[in-house]
Order: C-alpha cells, then sequence, then structure tokens
C-alpha cells in the first residue's frame, strides 16, 4: 500500500480524519486550529475553525471509504460551504481524500469562492510524503520513514534543531540544549525515531538508528533471563502513536501539577517506553535520555547519571512495574532527582 492508496480508502474513520487534516492544517501555515466536534455531536457545519493571516476559515472534511462519483463531492462541497456563513467566517477550507483534476477543482471554486482552498488526494499526499508531514503520516497511517526520508528529514526545516541536538548527545549524552519545551511536550513517533537516530548512529556508527524494530526480542532481566516479550514489530506503529499521545496529555497535565504526580508520570514514561522497545538496541538509554529532559523542563532539574547505577535495584522496579506496581520506579527518579534529600 502507498500513501496515496491509504488515504483513497480511508479506514479509519471520521475522528481520525479529522485530526490528521487539524494537522495538515497546522503544517499548512493555519493558526488557532480548533477542531470542533471531533468526538461526534452537532458542530454547526464546521469541522475544524482555523486562521491564516488573520481571516477565520472553516474547515469540512469528507473521507468516504470507497471511491465516489463527482456529483457527491460537489454536493457535500456545497453542503459544508454553508458553514462559512452560518459562522461568520471569512474562508473555507475542503479536504477530501479523492483525485480532482484541475477542472473538478476549478468548478468547487465557481461554487465558492476563488480563494477556498481545495485539499484534494494529491494535495494530502505530497503534503504527508514530504518532510514536514512525515510525523503525521506515521501518526495517521502507521506508516514509517524510509531510510531515505530519514535523511530527507534532516536536510529539511529542522535541520538546525536537529544539529543542536546532535551535537548535545554527543558532548553529554544526558540532555539537549536550546530546543525549547516542544522538544518533549510535542514528541511523536518521528521525533522519537530522530532522537535514537542520533543517540544511535552518532556514538556507534550503527546502522539501526532511528529504524522500528523488524524483529520480535525478549527483553532480559540483570541475570539474563527472560523478563517479558515486548510488542510484535507489526504493532509498534499503533502502540507507539498511542503511547506517545498519551505523553503528550501527560506533559501538559505535569505542567500544573505537585512534583509527586511528576515524578509518577516521569515514571510511567520511561517505563511505557521501554516495555514497548521500539528500537532493537538503546531503548532504556532513549527513554532516559528523554525523561531527564523532561525534569529539567517541568521540575527545573534533571535525572542524575546514578539512576541506574545500582542495576539490582532498577531491575527490580522494572520487574515490579511488570506487574503494575510504578512505586519502586518512581522511588528511584526520585532520589536521582534528589540525591540528597533534607
Amino acid at each position: 500500500m502507498s500513501t496515496e492508496a491509504d488515504l483513497r480508502d480511508w479506514r479509519y474513520g471520521q475522528i481520525q480524519a479529522e485530526r490528521l487534516c487539524a494537522g495538515l492544517l497546522s503544517v499548512s501555515g493555519y493558526a488557532d486550529i480548533d477542531p470542533q466536534s471531533t468526538l461526534g455531536g452537532p458542530d454547526g457545519k464546521k469541522d475544524i475553525l482555523a486562521r491564516r493571516d488573520g481571516r477565520l476559515i472553516v474547515a469540512a472534511v469528507y473521507f468516504p471509504s470507497t471511491i465516489p462519483p463527482f456529483s457527491e463531492v460537489r454536493a457535500k462541497f456545497v453542503s459544508d460551504r454553508a458553514g462559512v456563513r452560518a459562522n461568520g467566517a471569512d474562508g473555507f477550507a475542503f479536504f477530501v481524500n479523492q483525485h480532482l483534476p484541475v477542472g473538478r477543482r476549478a468548478e468547487l471554486q465557481r461554487l465558492g469562492s476563488p480563494e477556498d482552498q481545495v485539499f484534494h488526494l494529491e494535495r494530502i499526499r505530497n503534503l504527508l510524503d514530504s518532510p514536514i508531514g512525515y510525523g503525521l503520516r506515521l501518526e495517521y497511517l502507521r506508516r514509517p520513514m524510509s531510510e531515505e526520508e530519514q535523511v530527507a528529514f534532516f536536510s529539511s526545516v529542522n535541520q538546525d534543531q536537529m544539529q543542536r541536538l546532535l551535537r548535545s548527545v554527543r558532548e553529554t549524552g544526558q540532555h539537549w540544549d536550546g530546543l525549547g519545551s516542544s522538544a518533549i511536550s510535542q514528541l511523536n513517533p518521528s521525533a522519537l525515531q530522530l532522537l535514537h537516530h542520533a543517540m544511535v548512529n552518532d556514538s556507534r556508527q550503527s546502522t539501526i538508528g532511528g529504524q522500528l524494530r523488524g524483529l520480535q526480542t525478549t527483553i532480559r532481566g540483570q541475570d539474563g533471563s527472560p523478563r517479558f516479550r515486548p510488542p510484535p514489530p507489526e504493532e509498534l506503529p499503533g502502540r507507539l502513536t498511542d503511547f506517545l499521545a498519551w505523553w503528550r496529555g501527560a506533559y501538559q497535565t505535569a505542567r500544573g501539577a505537585d512534583r509527586e504526580t511528576v515524578l509518577r508520570l516521569l515514571a510511567e514514561f520511561h517505563y511505557g517506553l521501554v516495555e514497548i522497545a521500539p528500537f532493537l538496541d538503546g531503548n532504556g538509554t532513549l527513554a532516559r535520555l528523554v525523561v531527564d529532559q523532561a525534569a529539567r523542563e517541568l521540575l527545573g532539574a534533571g535525572i542524575a547519571p546514578d539512576l541506574v547505577m545500582d542495576r539490582a535495584a532498577y531491575y527490580a522496579a522494572l520487574h515490579s512495574a511488570d506487574n503494575g506496581n510504578l512505586d519502586g520506579l518512581v522511588g528511584l527518579i526520585r532520589a536521582a532527582f534528589e540525591p540528597n534529600p533534607g
């Protein structure tokens, strides 16, 4: 399957379609993006509200799962565009997961306004198959970056940020400065792959950096005995997407929470990433790297390297977490954050 086919034969439902299109508005330069009734209920002729150059835009999403006749696309466009007047908006953006030749797009604009934006199949595919859209593609279509696309991503508009990350990982191995909180608060699978790429490839000249695990592995304890089996490779994109979506919400919760709540969220994040084990190597190191940076942003201090100095205690904490008890890991992170209490 290709990005084009995944979009055209949409199988993820209206909720995911609207969330994907909200993300596409963001990478296309729109601001103040506000999905209206993504989880259901009346939306008042507006799937999404956004602004472009100060103008209020109504966006509508039409992602049928089978190829409709153009008459249905046209009828949907006319019906949804009524939301512009109904909501006092200035413009309209229409998302449709179908091929629309230039003549058909022009016909839609004649029914509305020459300034209307039509995000048709090829336009959406082009966004998702370019560096600016790789994260959205992975999150909503479960399509990870190829090795060539990772190279392209490093050459994209985020190159300066990632070069700062590379230098910081190389120099300290503990945290990255200068990226701002968005590096962690908005962590998605694509960004995590890039972090792993920077950490592993730069330090070991490895070829596995940034590549999601393609093999079933077994996680072993300190004595080498099997501890658990992480998810199989085919489940990794979905599991990682859901987990990092949880983390983005947890980060926002942590911003206004007390220290103990933050420490527990950090423990949940550390354990969750280790348990998924998305990469063949370096999962624990990457989890500690990210948790360290999150602690710096949320608590004003990092997690000391001695988090794993006592290997027996660390593995015992992970074993308890396997059984649903995070107290041991929370305690280790608390001690590493504050090694000399009192």
